[in-house]
């Protein structure tokens, strides 16, 4: 087995650091079934380390989200394929070989076999590949707390991991420490805000465009838009490096939430990060936390429908100023019909002998009656209720422009 020269006394950092400074072949993977954040790790810290001279093999063996077809995702293999030898063979019972050499001239490889007895067809010639060699300095695990959660490729492989020491770099609290060096931040809010700080102690300025815009959409992914409770005041400093670095920030919440804030069916997975257990962390509810935002309503107060307002009757020039009217009372046993046919007589009609209220007084309200008996002339009290009554109709009729043929005028 390998191990990291001269790195023990250092701090998990700095051994980190120090190990892919040694290293010059690295294996890169995360979990099984990958968030948005783990993917988004996994591609910027290839181009990381590729920009520092490393040769990198990221493998990813679950199916990509289209969210992240924004990134550069010719970065990631699906599988293990290692080193193989191509191998020609010639066949050599007819012919003896005398001499061998090669060149390469214009991209090809040329190779030249001088027979010394007999002759060689293009029948002879044959080809295979050889045994699978993985040459492995490092192996790099993202995100992974336990060994049983790591890509299938860890166990198909467990032999070579055997061979090779494991980075085992994590923000969850119930990491099982696994690797040979184990760095892990409890405080940082996703994986790539980890590559950030990794790759600031690789080299200064190391970071691009693309680097920031993958970097950038781990943090966004694993924050849920910086609205999770582990949201951190260096998680918003982190975004707005890789912003300042180029990162698309509108080409990467268009690729992560559709439709102006919703998600589409390849929503990304919200990291499964807990500080306390192994369980997933539920995810905040979004919609309540924007009802929570919005001010409330205030208690609904019946508002008291505005009432008709009567307008007052124009005042008459000819007419003489009169008392305030006081409210009539009609009688209920009198129908307007039946005022109107009674016939009027054309004599003035003598009052009668019962003493009359004065105009100003209240007309007190007259108890209930027989009805009237046609052509007789009803009491004084209900004639007058029923001849203002239709005074006031006529007057009305008369603002209105409509003329009648008579007026009826009390008597």
């Amino acid at each position: 087995m390998r191990y990291i020269v001269g790195i023990m006394d250092l701090t998990p950092k700095q051994q980190t650091s120090e190990a892919i400074r040694q290293a010059e072949t690295i294996l890169i993977t995360t979990a099984q079934r990958p968030s948005i954040d783990q993917i988004s790790a996994v591609i910027g810290l290839s181009m990381i380390l590729r920009k520092f001279g490393k040769k990198v093999t990221a493998v990813i063996s679950d199916s990509l989200p289209p969210s992240v077809q924004l990134l550069d995702t010719a970065q990631v293999s699906k599988s293990l394929g290692g080193m193989r030898d191509f191998v020609l063979k010639l066949d050599v019972t007819k012919a003896e070989v005398d001499k061998l050499r090669y060149e390469v001239k214009d991209g090809k490889l040329q190779i030249f076999i001088t027979p010394y007895k007999g002759g060689f067809a293009p029948s002879d010639v044959t080809f295979d590949y050889g045994e699978a060699q993985f040459e492995y300095d490092l192996a790099i695990v993202l995100g992974v707390p336990t060994r049983v959660r790591i890509d299938r490729i860890y166990e198909q492989n467990s032999a070579m991991f055997d061979t090779i020491p494991v980075l085992n770099l994590d923000f969850h609290r119930s990491n099982e420490n696994y690797g040979a060096v184990n760095l892990i931040d409890s405080n940082a809010s996703s994986l790539c805000e980890m590559m950030v700080a990794l790759a600031e102690s690789l080299q200064g300025g190391i970071i691009d465009a693309d680097i920031a815009t993958a970097l950038l959409m781990g943090i966004v992914g694993s924050t849920d838009r910086f609205t999770a409770s582990h949201t951190t005041s260096k998680s918003l400093t982190v975004a707005a490096q890789m912003m300042a670095a180029g990162a698309k920030q509108q080409a990467v919440v268009k690729a992560l939430y559709r439709g102006g804030g919703e998600r589409g069916n390849d929503r990304p997975e919200r990291n499964d990060r807990n500080d306390r257990g192994g369980e997933r962390t539920p995810a905040p509810k979004q919609r309540e936390d924007r009802r929570e935002a919005q001010p409330r309503p205030a208690a609904h107060v019946p508002v008291p429908q505005p009432q008709p307002v009567q307008q007052s009757e124009p005042v008459r020039e000819s007419q003489p100023a009169r008392e305030p009217e006081m409210p009539i009372i009609q009688p209920a046993h009198i129908e307007l019909s039946e005022v109107a046919e009674t016939p009027v007589p054309s004599q003035p009609v003598a009052a009668p002998s019962m003493p009359v209220a004065p105009v100003s007084a209240a007309v007190a309200p007259v108890a209930e009656t027989a009805p009237a008996v046609p052509g007789q002339i009803p009491p004084l009290a209900d004639f007058a209720a029923a001849a203002e009554i239709l005074g006031q109709q006529q007057r009305i009729r008369e603002e209105q422009g409509s003329s009648e043929a008579g007026e009826i005028r009390p008597a």
